[in-house]
């Protein structure tokens, strides 16, 4: 596949992946949050900046401004609105291998974001665009013929959804030994749920820390996505980022090698490895085999 290709529907997974990632957070850690003091919501503000990789500086006046910005600004390269125009953006640019289902379903959703949300309608909204990016990769899923164009859609998303869990994992927004925390964290991952089922217990320090790491069925936990990462590497990444794709892993050899009854005790350290390693292989492949050569005039 040619290289332009590639990196368009790359960016598309990834886009896809972080506007789920984005609106569970939020809907975690800010919609849905018990009230606390400013001083508190602003702490949450810029832990949460921090995990979903913002650059700009963490002075939100209130929950209500974190929301409108990692929510609805379209120049804040971290929010939901500027994700779902870098996917709509990109698939437009690689028309020739993106279904028309694809195509269809994110500009119909890049045309019903929001520039403003009522107050108290957040929790609707994030919902919303939870759905929306279920819906679009529901459509690659279910439609996508599993060859180079799914592999780059894939690791887009795997990358995107490592790098967010990790960090995560390594923020201030997760107290290692508090129950309410893991049970907040496994909800702003997606895992609630599948974490339950089949417990009859509420999360246990221990026990979320060993499935956020470690399980090797839920989609949602780093070990599963790792490797799903990492099968697409090894069909896809050139010898161009090879020392990239070796760190990574590198990483991931040490995560395969943690015990379930240690997860607890690594959890910040194997964050930040991962979110590193994630971060790095991203950049490789933007710098190296993704970019386009300006023409010369």
């Amino acid at each position: 596949m040619l290289s332009r290709l590639a990196g368009n529907v790359f960016h598309v997974g990834s886009a896809v992946e972080r506007t789920d990632v984005v609106a569970r957070l939020l809907d975690v850690y800010v919609a849905r949050r018990e009230p606390g003091t400013v001083e508190d919501d602003r702490v949450v503000a810029a832990e949460l900046r921090s995990v979903v990789g913002t650059a700009g500086p963490a002075n939100d006046a209130d929950r209500s401004a974190t929301i409108d910005a990692l929510a609805l600004d379209r120049h804040e390269p971290a929010s939901i609105a500027a994700a779902v125009a870098v996917a709509r953006d990109h698939a437009r640019r690689a028309r020739e291998v993106v279904s028309s289902e694809l195509w269809d379903c994110l500009d119909v959703t890049r045309s019903r974001m929001p520039r403003k949300i009522a107050p108290g309608r957040a929790h609707e909204f994030l919902g919303w665009a939870r759905e929306r990016s279920a819906l679009a990769i529901g459509v690659v899923e279910g439609d996508a013929s599993r060859d180079e164009v799914w592999e780059f859609f894939t690791l887009g998303r795997s990358l995107t959804r490592v790098a967010s869990t990790a960090r995560l994992l390594a923020s201030g927004l997760l107290e290692p030994d508090s129950v309410t925390s893991w049970t907040a964290a496994l909800r702003a991952c997606g895992a609630g749920e599948a974490f339950l089922r089949g417990r009859d217990h509420h999360p246990v320090p221990d026990d979320a820390a060993a499935f956020l790491l470690l399980d090797e069925h839920s989609p949602r936990s780093l070990r599963f996505t790792v490797r799903r990462a990492a099968e697409c590497l090894a069909d896809v990444a050139p010898s161009c980022v090879a020392e990239e794709v070796a760190a990574f892993s590198a990483a991931r050899d040490r995560l395969e090698a943690v015990p379930a009854d240690a997860a607890l005790g690594v959890v910040g350290d194997a964050g930040g490895r991962l979110a590193a390693a994630a971060d790095r292989i991203a950049a490789a492949l933007d710098a190296r085999v993704f970019a386009v050569t300006e023409p010369a005039h």
